[in-house]
């Protein structure tokens, strides 16, 4: 009887074990789910957690300090290392570094939808790209703004700037001075027309031949106080403004944009595409933070007829610029090459997009090695994130310069989140172009 018992409360004993052994499991089983998950309704719990970061750590997208007024074939190998070495078409073969990293759980990182709606360039990017069109005009009795027109060294001004004056100079970005003549010039309309055979050549900015809508986001350039490259930034706040003074002005747009004394002859330009938009004009004296901007379109016919003209220059012979005043320096070089770094970055993340080509000399070795350098990184699974530039070493000689630069470009790889970093160490050669321009001739590997 009572080893009927015993036998009775073992047999309980184990049942109830295997039980608490079986509830053990299968609450184990539980929390392993909830830590690796496997079915649709926890993939999509982390598609949407990595969707709701964003992309503030991109390198080159913060707003930029503004001053106020005033069939390429490229052979891709990858060694055991994990170096990507690219075959350039040209003197120089250059290595890139790749490296993959994982995304962890704080990365600031997004992948963005297919269909996400691409967004315009940068405004830093945009005033970069144009500066280098735009000039600073002297007269013996103003000094003004102006911008190139055409390829025949044309540069568009106000009529009130050169009016009356028996000289006119231009100077570049650069600082390098250039004699002008006035090609043409209207008594009715604050226009005129500025022929400088120095900059015969050099490629203006895209002009903007249909009249464009209020709240327009716009940026200016020009020269007030005689501080050249100085730009402010506003939106169109009206458009069809007339005024009536020594000059008539019709179908104005109206700019939250200031400009001052100084400005007049600048490009008001679009902030959203970099195309010209109007010729900045007048301020009002009662309201100076309210300019005012003939629009391109409405006064092209009368400058194209003026660049037509083709009229020889007094003494019937070519003007030679003088860039003797211009020169190679640490500091000039120094920020030439981190603005071409900061217009790498969007030509980049825009697929038809070479901004950066205005940095390059035309039929230089680095015009080839440069853009495949550039366009070997594009790749339709990658989504470039940032770029980091560190100039290391500048050497002035006397006719070139070697600037040193290590970059570091990150993208996002789309099939698994990981970051794709590519690592360079280049030399270029810089050199001033017939315009005065700093330009890069050539790139190599650094030793």
């Amino acid at each position: 009887m009572n080893s009927r018992v015993d036998m009775k409360k073992g047999k309980s004993k184990r049942i109830k074990a295997v039980l608490v052994s079986i509830l053990f499991l299968a609450v184990i089983g539980i929390i392993l789910a909830s830590y690796f998950p496997g079915n649709n309704e926890s993939a999509e719990v982390a598609k949407e957690s990595l969707e709701k970061t964003s992309f503030e750590g991109r390198g080159y997208n913060s707003q930029p300090e503004i001053e106020v007024p005033g069939n390429i074939s490229t052979d891709e190998e990858t060694n055991t290392e994990g170096t990507v070495t690219n075959n350039i078409v040209g003197e120089a073969e250059l290595e890139l570094s790749t490296e993959v990293e994982e995304i962890t759980e704080d990365s600031d990182v997004v992948i963005p939808d297919e269909e996400e709606k691409i967004q315009p360039v940068n405004l830093e990017t945009l005033i970069e790209n144009s500066k280098s069109a735009v000039y600073t005009v002297y007269t013996d009795y103003e000094q003004g703004s102006g911008f190139l027109f055409n390829q025949k060294g044309d540069i568009v001004t106000n009529a009130h700037v050169v009016k009356s004056s028996s000289y006119v100079t231009v100077m570049s970005s650069n600082g390098e001075f250039y004699d002008g003549r006035v090609l043409g010039i209207s008594d009715t309309t604050d226009i005129a027309l500025i022929r400088v055979e120095g900059l015969a050549g050099k490629n203006p900015l895209s002009m903007e031949m249909n009249p464009v809508p209020v709240n327009t986001p716009v940026f200016t350039l020009g020269s007030p106080g005689n501080v050249n490259n100085t730009s402010t930034i506003g939106e169109i706040t009206a458009v069809g403004k007339n005024f009536s003074d020594v000059y008539q002005y019709d179908g104005l747009y109206e700019i939250s944009a200031e400009i001052k004394l100084g400005s007049s002859g600048g490009p008001l330009i679009s902030a959203v595409d970099g195309k010209v938009l109007g010729i900045n004009s007048i301020v009002l004296t009662e309201n100076p933070k309210i300019g005012f901007s003939i629009p391109i379109y409405s006064v092209n016919a009368q400058l194209e007829e003026w660049a037509a003209l083709d009229a020889p220059t007094d003494s019937g012979e070519v003007v030679v610029p003088d860039i003797q005043e211009a020169e190679l320096t640490e500091e000039l070089l120094r920020s030439f090459m981190t603005d071409f770094y900061d217009l790498i970055a969007p030509s980049l993340e825009y697929q038809e997009g070479k901004f950066y080509k205005f940095f390059l000399l035309s039929g230089s070795q680095a015009e080839t090695a440069v853009v495949e350098m550039v366009e070997s990184m594009k790749t339709e699974d990658r989504i470039f994130q940032s770029v980091e530039s560190n100039i290391t070493d500048v050497k002035v000689n006397e006719f070139t310069a070697e600037v040193s630069v290590s970059g570091k470009f990150t993208f996002i790889d789309k099939a698994d989140g990981t970051l794709v970093t590519i690592n360079h160490s280049f030399v270029y050669e810089v050199v001033i172009d017939q315009f005065g321009d700093y330009q890069i001739q050539s790139i190599r590997n650094q030793n």
